[in-house]
């Protein structure tokens, strides 16, 4: 009975643990070789009709949202397939607008070439065959094999579904789109000291078809100013602008049950939904409209976000396509964004670094969610960030931090185990006291039962609950002291929660190695030794504490409990595991000090 609400705290612990994992496992694509850049055309420091004017990335303030993720049900779609998405003719977009980058004479290339930007921060590349993105690579941070991440997934080429694809109703317009070859023309400035490049891709047929975008990439920033305008047969047409298909992957074998899939992010008025790619099926679309502040695609550390810069109302549209590759079937999310009001875009591709995405003004550092002890976790994460920087090493971070938490709860903790320990070891030696009390009644019940009356039956158990506590008290026990030892847990719950979910989304454990085989704080242990010594030491603190429990079914049930967790844990990223060890070792530690000091106590009284 002194255990019974302690292991219901612990198992609700337990349950947060691995709620997330609901979502079934999902397979990544393997990443293909980069391609040769090319040769463009240069145009001097004032520009060439039909050159947008650089702007500063990330200088503009976007729709900050801030609420807990969330789906409802919206709008159905109809098959996506290869059919297009965009406005019809006749758009009330301003025109003005499109007239500034829309080419005025037939304009095209002789050949399909690609090309080549570097920043400090990105490598991206894009062929003027429909002038698209080919590659988006972020030079800080790696891939599995060491070279630069790229966020474009490999499988967007075989499904013709490249970044910044421009996407019409009509489908004959849309392949011509996608087929022509754009002159591409190419501005450098600098202004203090930030060098700022403007890519303009223009085409025209001459017979009143015309389409063009702009890029201007800011030296040192994530966000890149983005410009689309469209006209077929001399009227405007509002495009759909595209991310996808797919995100690149950094791991064989995914799931979404941490956040590792890859899932859109839709952010509108006070809300931000997720649809995470096992949701959505290839034939119905995920479609929402209204005041869309921004919409990506995202998974566990990266995102590439599009932000209308001009208001009204946006339709956001969430495909998940089909490909087959080897006989085996995979779906990859595209989403497209319509805004009939805006032809100017923000592109935030880059990292979910809660500093970085802060520093941007635009709203966008709630993709990172720090769950429902947020107030608690942010904290934290910035005391992770700040021990880090001493001892050098995010996982001896996680360690110290992990001491300091226990350290902080130990005069607390230690009270009220003792507490619960000295209460067990009373309960413990009136054990025969407590079974023969229970029999003579169970005697006494037995005889009544006999008589048939239900009354007598009910007194002589209210009488022995009565001699039960009459017993209780002649011997200094109190039954509910087991609620004073289950409070620590209770009051650390916000903390191991909030600590929970640092350690799920921090980039910063990304690739962050501890020691030895620990090459990757943010995956699984490829030798499983830590979730092993994290459950042993678990048995060896249940061993500790259910010494003193005198009911042998609880002390089975106990028992059970390492073995849950190994299992539950065995998966999870290895930073929580080492999070979870340390807690362990040093909750054994303090087992140890309590169980000394209720003996002696034990013995003063065996003494007296």
């Amino acid at each position: 009975m002194e255990k019974r609400l302690a292991l219901a705290i612990a198992l609700c612990i337990g349950f947060m643990v691995v709620w997330t994992w609901l979502f079934p496992p999902e397979k990544r694509p393997q990443a293909v070789p980069p391609q040769a850049g090319s040769s463009v055309e240069s145009v001097p420091e004032g520009g060439a009709p039909g050159a947008a004017t650089p702007a500063a990335a990330g200088s503009e303030s976007g729709a900050a949202g801030s609420a807990t993720p969330q789906d409802r049900p919206v709008a159905s779609a109809g098959v996506a397939g290869e059919g297009a998405v965009g406005g019809g003719h006749g758009s009330d977009a301003p025109a003005a607008a499109r007239s500034d980058i829309l080419p005025r004479e037939p304009r095209s290339a002789s050949s399909e070439e690609e090309i080549a930007i570097d920043t400090a921060l990105q490598s991206i590349r894009l062929s003027n065959a429909g002038a698209r993105v080919v590659a988006w690579k972020l030079k800080a941070y790696h891939d599995t094999n060491g070279q630069p991440l790229d966020l474009v997934s490999p499988v967007a080429r075989k499904l013709d579904r490249l970044p910044l694809d421009l996407r019409l109703e009509d489908r004959e317009a849309d392949g011509r789109l996608r087929q022509a070859l754009y002159k591409v023309t190419r501005e450098e400035r600098e202004a203090d000291g930030r060098r700022t490049i403007a890519l303009t891709f223009s085409w025209s047929d001459g017979a009143g078809n015309s389409a063009a975008k702009v890029l201007t990439i800011t030296e040192g920033s994530y966000v890149v100013d983005f410009q689309a305008a469209v006209e077929i047969a001399g009227r405007p047409v509002v495009p759909g602008v595209v991310w996808g298909a797919g995100f690149e992957q950094e791991h064989g074998e995914v799931s979404e049950r941490m956040g590792e899939g890859v899932r859109a992010v839709v952010q509108e008025g006070e809300r931000i939904d997720h649809h995470y790619q096992g949701t959505i099926k290839p034939e119905a679309a995920w479609v929402d409209s209204g005041p869309i502040g921004w919409a990506g695609l995202e998974n566990k550390y990266f995102a590439a976000i599009l932000m209308p810069q001009e208001p009204g109302v946006v339709t956001a549209r969430v495909e998940s396509l089909r490909h087959i590759e080897n006989g085996r079937e995979q779906l990859h999310l595209a989403l497209t964004l319509v805004a009939p009001a805006a032809i100017h875009y923000h592109l935030f591709a880059g990292p979910k670094d809660y500093d970085v995405l802060k520093g941007l003004g635009l709203g966008l550092e709630h993709l990172l969610n720090f769950g429902f002890f947020g107030v608690v976790a942010l904290p934290l994460f910035y005391a992770l960030k700040f021990v880090d920087r001493y001892v050098g090493n995010y996982g001896w971070a996680i360690v110290v931090l992990t001491v300091f938490i226990r350290l902080l709860f130990f005069p607390f903790m230690h009270k009220s185990q003792l507490k619960m320990r000295v209460m067990q070891e009373k309960m413990k030696r009136i054990q025969p006291k407590v079974k023969a009390l229970k029999e003579r009644y169970h005697r006494m019940e037995q005889k009544e039962a006999g008589k048939g009356s239900v009354g007598a039956r009910q007194k002589v158990r209210q009488q022995m609950n009565e001699d039960m506590m009459a017993l209780y008290k002649e011997e200094g026990i109190n039954p509910f002291s087991s609620m004073s030892g289950c409070l620590p847990l209770l009051v650390q719950m916000p903390i191991l929660y909030a600590f929970y979910t640092i350690l799920t989304i921090a980039i910063e454990l990304r690739q962050a190695p501890f020691l030895l085989w620990v090459r990757d704080l943010s995956v699984k242990d490829p030798y499983y030794v830590t979730p092993i010594l994290m459950g042993a030491t678990m048995l060896v603190q249940q061993l500790m504490t259910s010494s003193a429990i005198p009911d042998p079914a609880q002390r089975r049930m106990m028992y059970v409990m390492p073995v849950m967790f190994t299992w539950f844990f065995i998966n999870l990223p290895s930073g929580l595991v080492l999070y979870w060890l340390v807690n362990n070792l040093l909750g054994i530690l303090q087992q140890y000090l309590v169980n000394k000091e209720a003996d002696a106590r034990k013995g003063a009284e065996a003494a007296a």
